[in-house]
């Protein structure tokens, strides 16, 4: 079975640009104010089947990955759409902001950011990744960091500093 590509128009409000969370890359901002409850974006994505899911879970291609309501796996990564840019706020540790969306179904069941409360016109919107997420990063990380070679202690050199009298 082929994959398929899911694909929505985009509201015209919604832009990205630098994440206000250091190091997130983009974020996801609107340019008007959003009510709560109300269905920001749907995801873009392309469905997966089960072979797919598992040669990109094997090369860490993963980090896009959004379940859909019959369990299917959809892949944002090279799919355009702004929904993939909502940076989670609290995922791994204080940054000051707080998650103003969830990642919740529209009534077609379709994916999508829903808005917890108002997110007025300029704000960023961020939105909970969830806990399997932030525990397979930091497994993946862990990993990472024990592969790379250990650098060598630097010998620290006193310099004699000439004291003057």
């Amino acid at each position: 079975m082929a994959s398929r590509i899911i694909r929505f128009p985009d509201p015209d409000y919604l832009y990205t640009k630098k994440s206000q969370i250091k190091g997130a890359g983009l974020g996801l901002f609107t340019k008007k104010d959003i009510q709560r409850d109300e269905v920001i974006v749907r995801f873009h994505g392309e469905l997966l089947t089960e072979r797919q899911v598992t040669i990109r879970l094997n090369k860490g291609e993963d980090s896009y990955f959004v379940e859909t309501n019959d369990d299917t796996i959809m892949d944002s990564r090279k799919v355009p759409g702004f929904a993939k840019y909502a940076n989670d706020a609290v995922g791994l540790g204080p940054t000051g902001f707080k998650n103003n969306a969830l990642i919740t179904f529209d009534d077609d069941d379709n994916v999508c950011l829903t808005a917890l409360r108002k997110i007025k016109a300029g704000e960023e919107i961020f939105t909970a990744y969830g806990k399997e997420y932030w525990d397979n990063y930091k497994r993946k990380f862990k990993e990472a960091k024990a592969k790379r070679p250990k650098a060598a202690k630097k010998k620290t050199s006193k310099k004699k500093v000439a004291k003057k009298k």
